[in-house]
């Protein structure tokens, strides 16, 4: 039974395969092959290639799964692959090839019921190119590699391929020397700082040398006039970078040069090298043993200007000698000694004269060159000064004399007591009369009125000369500033009505308090702060501390015994908020909060914390100008410190003025002063009452 049904199985087997009588087998469908491949690919680099097997249009077969394709490279067998259920295949090559076009053939063998395809595809093998970019951008840099020496170009590139993949040998020039500058290697942006090193391609495609750049640069001293200062004065200069190195020179009128000084250096950041300027400040000038500029207040770039020009606080004293009881002008020359103790001789005429470019300090004066008695005077110089000297003349000197001779005349003719029995002698002697009580009463009568007219005028004289002598200087020479003409100010700049302040009154000799003396000199002394316009005291200050406090002619400082041992322990007051909430301004227009989106001009800077933008030649001062907290350069924070946010637009008051208000002060801006250390400068500023 069981051999019966296996026979009868394996029947309907055969029976099922032999296909009936005139019945054709189905034709396979037709396909096609489409091969995706790169144009060019650089040596040593793995690509793909994909192939994707379909219909003649393009048109996805259910059968089109898991059927083998084979890659040719070159007619050489290199690789099968299965498609995936899209008919696609892909083909990663890892080994190099060769540099050069290469064929790549893709083969499907066929199914039974897909029919055989095949496609083809050039793809050119490139050679590797790895680029060189200089930091900054040098011409003329050196590249060695692979035997050949390359050249970067104007814009401090250059490309070198490379046939075969591998480690190879660089080198890149250790110091290039133009007129203009030196340049010495630093480093590679991935952290390489030998200019000989080895590169492995291609994973290496772009590389940075970074270099140090150091140039020379010219000098020249002028005063606050403009005037050119004779470089033969000047002892020594100290100079210090923003990198610390400090150089120390003593000028030569034959050549006014130094050089090499460092104008950049490479440093590295998350966006690779980049070339950062190298800032230079005055830290001191000596004419004779007298530091005649303030610390840090003057500053420059040598990557960008070559040529400095140094302003000296050089002051002008102008001397007027006078004898004390006629008024008249006396004298040949004024000895000036100066703080070093040495002399210099100014000449006079008509009893007046002028020294030029006279170092800030203590110094003393005598008036030479007359006969009679001149005292030594001391003399505080710190800005422009006329100086009157009084002396006792010849003239005075015999008017003291006559005064003396007259008095003592007119006691012996008032009859002294004392001098009697001389007048008696004389009488006796001559055989005179004795005169007579009448005649006697007369003539002391006329005597003493005589002796009281007599020390009458040489009380006035007298009187008038101490006046004379003791009569109070001016504090500054008188100066003509040149307004910005209405007509000539921006269009965007508002003209707003400011109240005229009262008049500054002449400063004072007052001390400036010990707590803020050494931050004083520091932070630019006279040009930042001014000179003290008021003793120190104790105060409630904005925050409610007690501070103690002294102010200056642009400037209250303020010392906090609660931050002792930081940078802020002494800090400046917010005079320009205090000023125009003194002035009304604070509702005026200049002074509302501007729109983020709507910048004057290019060159501004928007301050969030105000509203307000900041632009032109008083964001360039802003940048330029702030204390000394210890940050390299002039940070933010510093210029925050010094000046504040800006807390109006710029805008024209009833002067003509260009002016901005910042929380700490107010600037002006003239532009006829352009490029020039007055196109912008601090304006005193009104507070209130203590």
């Amino acid at each position: 039974m069981r051999r019966s049904i296996l026979l009868l199985a394996i029947a309907l087997t055969l029976l099922l395969a032999t296909p009936a009588p005139g019945l054709a087998q189905a034709e396979p469908r037709p396909t096609a092959l489409l091969i995706e491949a790169p144009a060019a690919v650089p040596v040593g680099e793995r690509f793909a290639v994909v192939a994707r097997l379909s219909g003649p249009s393009g048109e996805i077969y259910g059968a089109v799964e898991n059927e083998v394709l084979q890659l040719l490279i070159d007619g050489i067998h290199f690789r099968r692959e299965r498609t995936n259920f899209a008919g696609a295949a892909q083909f990663v090559l890892t080994q190099p090839l060769p540099v050069g076009p290469h064929t790549l053939t893709v083969v499907y063998q066929g199914s039974s019921s897909l029919a055989p395809a095949a496609a083809s595809a050039i793809v050119t093998i490139a050679p590797a190119v790895l680029e060189i970019e200089t930091v900054p951008a040098l011409p003329g840099i050196a590249v060695r590699a692979l035997g050949k020496t390359f050249t970067t170009g104007t814009n401090g590139t250059v490309q070198i391929p490379f046939d075969q993949p591998g480690s190879y040998q660089i080198e890149v020039s250790r110091t290039i020397i133009t007129p203009e500058q030196t340049a010495r290697f630093s480093r590679w942006n991935d952290d390489w700082f030998s200019p000989l090193r080895t590169v492995i391609i291609p994973k290496h495609r772009h590389l940075q040398a970074g270099y140090d750049v150091e140039t020379a640069i010219s000098y020249r001293f002028i005063d606050l006039d403009g005037q050119p200062v004779d470089p033969r004065r000047i002892e020594r200069v100290v100079l210090k970078s923003s990198i610390g190195e400090v150089r120390e020179l003593v000028p030569d009128s034959a050549q006014m040069t130094v050089g090499p000084i460092k104008a950049s250096r490479a440093i590295p950041t998350v966006a690779g090298l980049t070339a950062s300027s190298v800032q230079w400040s005055i830290e001191a000038v000596y004419v004779r043993g007298t530091n005649v500029v303030n610390r840090k207040q003057q500053r420059f770039y040598p990557i960008d200007e070559r040529d400095w020009t140094i302003t000296l606080l050089l002051y002008t004293a102008t001397f007027s000698v006078r004898d004390i009881f006629f008024g008249l002008p006396v004298g040949q020359t004024v000895r000036l000694t100066y703080p070093d103790g040495s002399n210099e001789l100014v000449p006079l005429q008509d009893g007046r004269g002028v020294a030029r470019s006279l170092p800030r300090g203590e110094y003393r004066v005598q008036a030479t060159g007359i006969y009679g008695w001149s005292p030594t005077a001391p003399l505080a110089l710190s800005r422009n000064q006329d100086v009157d000297l009084t002396v006792l003349s010849g003239l005075d000197l015999l008017l003291i004399l006559i005064l003396v001779s007259a008095s003592a005349t007119a006691l012996v003719l008032a009859g002294r007591p004392q001098l009697r029995h001389l007048r008696r002698w004389i009488a006796e002697n001559r055989r005179l009369p004795a005169p007579q009580a009448e005649t006697e009463g007369r003539a002391r009568r006329l005597a003493l009125i005589a002796l009281l007219a007599l020390t009458l005028s040489g009380t006035i004289f007298l009187t008038q000369g101490l006046a004379r002598s003791q009569r109070p200087r001016p504090s500054t020479a008188s100066t003509v500033v040149q307004r910005v003409s209405p007509t000539a100010a921006p269009a965007t700049v508002p003209r707003v009505s400011t109240p005229e302040p009262e008049s500054t009154p002449e400063p004072l000799d007052i001390r400036i308090a010990p707590e803020f003396a050494a931050f004083w000199e520091t932070n630019g002394a006279l040009a930042v702060f001014g000179v003290a316009v008021d003793a120190p005291r104790w105060a409630v200050g904005e925050d409610g501390m007690r501070v103690y406090l002294q102010d200056f002619t642009f400037a209250r400082l303020e010392y906090r015994p609660n931050l002792v041992g930081t940078p802020y322990a002494i800090q400046l007051a917010r005079l320009g908020t205090e000023e125009a909430e003194l002035l009304g301004l604070l509702e005026s227009e200049p002074f509302r909060r501007r729109s983020a989106d709507t910048p004057p001009s290019a060159d501004c800077t928007y301050f969030t914390q105000t509203g307000h933008w900041l632009c032109g030649s008083f964001r360039a001062f802003w940048r330029r100008n702030g204390l000394e907290l210890g940050d390299p350069g002039i940070s933010a924070r510093e210029s925050l410190a010094l000046l504040g946010y800006p807390i109006s637009e710029a805008f024209v008051d009833e002067a003509g003025r260009t002016v901005q208000y910042f929380e700490r002060a107010k600037l002006v801006a003239y532009p006829e002063f352009r490029g020039t250390a007055n196109e912008v400068i601090r304006d005193p500023v009104m507070r209130r009452t203590p």
